[in-house]
């Protein structure tokens, strides 16, 4: 809206302004952030004030332009950038503001953007200041009052941190996040039954061995709604104009199934703090996760922790391993299986065996180049399977006896914990005994420096002894810690051999999960096959004729690598209390 004011009279120029008796053509700017009394600062209080300052000094008012809940710690606004545009015209000999901090709270920005201001000869009409930036007289004070209201900002920025902060350490949740509805009376977080169907539904189908892309094409064919429209149905929130039209006709895209995978909110876990803004909102740093703020079941579950957890392995796991999940099913034992002849991975075979079809696995070298460049090592995917099935059986038996080692272990430990803790005590009174013997050594070293070096001596032994007492101590408390780390993870491991033996066989992700590779080896026409584990199981080399019948199993004890639920535990002597 432009406003035109006639003038009644022509002021004095060195009295309002006036250029040559010219009338001074004005801009007025208003602006209004979060953190400001309403009523005092309101858009239409400010706009007020400019037009009859403007009225009063007979001012040509060209435009206004205004900024509505947009912070003064930026330049990057609507409203100066409106006023940048009528500054290049050259349209304008100044611009109204209700005060300094209304064009601006960062001191260093603001005084840039005056600066700017002045090279075009264009002033900052401050009306309840006083101010001119025109006149040389007011530099000091404009440079005062930018410190103000770069300091007043930055107090109000800590203040409100903080209070976001507290909230956020009691649980906050701002906009419920596809499939939760949240009560803006109760305050009350909810499942929205129909949506979190979906959220399950893509989460099996992920861990069921389904890609982005495939998990995607499901719900885009069978017609599910998407978060847009939840959010446009239960918040009356429309999609920005700035969306593609293709987002706003309600199309799942791989960003959105990754999004949801990645949420460990469908578990009932709220995790706050997880991004933090700086430099004045302008960029945003991301906060590791031993400093987010975690709260545990805070709202309803929708999936378990273990699908989840099997979820984020696979998100991890399939970029890794170069996995191409495509739009259909990925095969199970893609880029598992590895040719030890020629050091390719086995490809997929689909075939037709007694009016059936098979799924198989062949040595790339021979399917695209022929048998003078390698053999089939063709394994059909139900012996794999059987194969691994097995073995876990054989397994379970194993993680049985660890686990009745462990439970022995754990007793023994917690019948001497009390000698422990006493013993912990003695070092840590002998720590400070000898701390305080260092102390008088070194102000006897100070009285009788020629026998520096015998002091120096004492000294170093009796810190030796403070590091051996630390030492200990921590070896205590390390063992603490190992004997609860070794049972939960012993637990686990075979809550997870059960599950997949009452099921009947291993899904896809317990695959992913379990076998780190499966190496084949062409011996005279037999099928060499080592299936190496992701934990420290058995590592067994069977051997198969053509029509995949066991010849020989060989197994040995072998860790293939660090990580692991569970592995022979060896006997783990308990502390000598009386060793110190």
């Amino acid at each position: 809206m432009v406003c035109r004011k006639g003038a009644a009279h022509q002021p004095d120029a060195s009295a309002d302004g006036n250029k040559g008796g010219n009338t001074v053509k004005v801009w007025l700017y208003y602006r209004l952030s979060r953190d400001e009394d309403i009523e005092l600062n309101s858009l239409m209080n400010q706009r007020k004030i400019l037009l009859d300052y403007a009225e009063q000094k007979s001012y040509e008012v060209l435009g206004e332009s205004f900024d509505d809940n947009v912070s003064g710690m930026h330049f990057n606004r609507d409203g100066i950038n409106k006023i940048y545009e009528i500054v290049e015209n050259k349209a304008i000999d100044a611009i109204l503001v209700k005060d300094l901090s209304r064009l601006g709270r960062h001191r260093t920005q603001t005084a840039l953007f005056i600066d700017y201001l002045n090279e075009h000869n264009v002033r900052v009409l401050s009306v309840t200041e006083n101010i001119d930036t025109g006149n040389e007289n007011d530099d000091l004070i404009v440079g005062f009052k930018g410190l103000i209201n770069d300091v007043y900002a930055k107090d109000i920025s800590r203040k409100a941190r903080a209070g976001f902060r507290q909230k956020q350490k009691e649980g906050l949740i701002m906009i419920a996040p596809f499939g939760y509805f949240k009560d803006k009376n109760t305050k009350q977080v909810v499942i929205v039954e129909e949506a979190a169907e979906i959220v399950r539904m893509i989460f099996r189908h992920y861990v069921d061995g389904r890609g982005l892309k495939a998990v995607a094409k499901i719900l885009n064919d069978g017609g599910y709604p998407t978060p847009a429209y939840f959010q446009r149905k239960l918040l009356n929130k429309r999609s920005p104009c700035t969306w593609p039209e293709i987002a706003k006709r309600g199309i799942w895209i791989n960003t959105t199934i990754k999004r949801i995978l990645k949420d460990e909110i469908y578990t009932g876990t709220l995790i706050n703090h997880k991004t933090e803004s700086v430099n004045a909102g302008k960029s945003i740093k991301l906060i590791p996760p031993e400093e987010q703020i975690r709260h545990e079941n805070f709202v309803p579950a929708i999936i378990t922790r273990e699908l989840w957890e099997q979820a984020q392995f696979l998100l991890k796991d399939r970029p890794e391993s170069n996995v191409r999940a495509g739009k259909q099913k990925i095969h199970r034992y893609i880029s598992l299986i590895k040719c030890e002849d020629c050091g390719r991975n086995l490809t997929v075979k689909r075939r037709m065996w007694n009016g059936a079809e098979r799924i198989e696995y062949v040595c790339t070298s021979y399917h695209r180049y022929g048998r003078e460049y390698c053999t089939p090592h063709r394994i059909n995917e139900s012996a794999l399977d059987n194969l691994i099935f097995d073995e876990l059986i054989n397994i379970k038996s194993m993680a049985d006896r660890n686990w009745q080692t462990i439970e022995k272990q754990v007793k023994d430990w917690t019948m001497q914990k009390s000698n422990v803790e006493r013993q912990v005590q003695r070092l840590s009174d002998k720590i400070s005994n000898l701390e305080l013997e260092i102390e008088k050594i070194l102000m006897e070293r100070i009285s009788d420096k020629p026998n520096a070096d015998r002091y120096d001596r004492m000294i170093e032994k009796r810190e030796q002894d403070v590091r051996k007492a630390r030492d200990r101590i921590e070896s205590y408390r390390d063992m603490d810690a190992a004997f609860k780390k070794k049972r939960l993870e012993s637990k686990k491991g075979i809550e997870l051999l059960d599950e997949i033996i009452a099921n009947g066989g291993v899904s896809d992700a317990h695959l992913r999960m379990l076998v780190d590779r499966i190496i084949i080896t062409d011996v005279d026409g037999t099928l060499d096959i080592e299936i190496c584990l992701k934990a420290a199981f058995l590592q067994h080399y069977d051997i198969y004729d053509d029509f995949m019948t066991l010849i020989d199993r060989t197994m040995e004890m072998q860790p293939i690598t660090d990580r692991h639920w569970y592995e022979p535990m060896e006997e783990m002597p308990l502390p000598h209390l009386d060793a110190m």
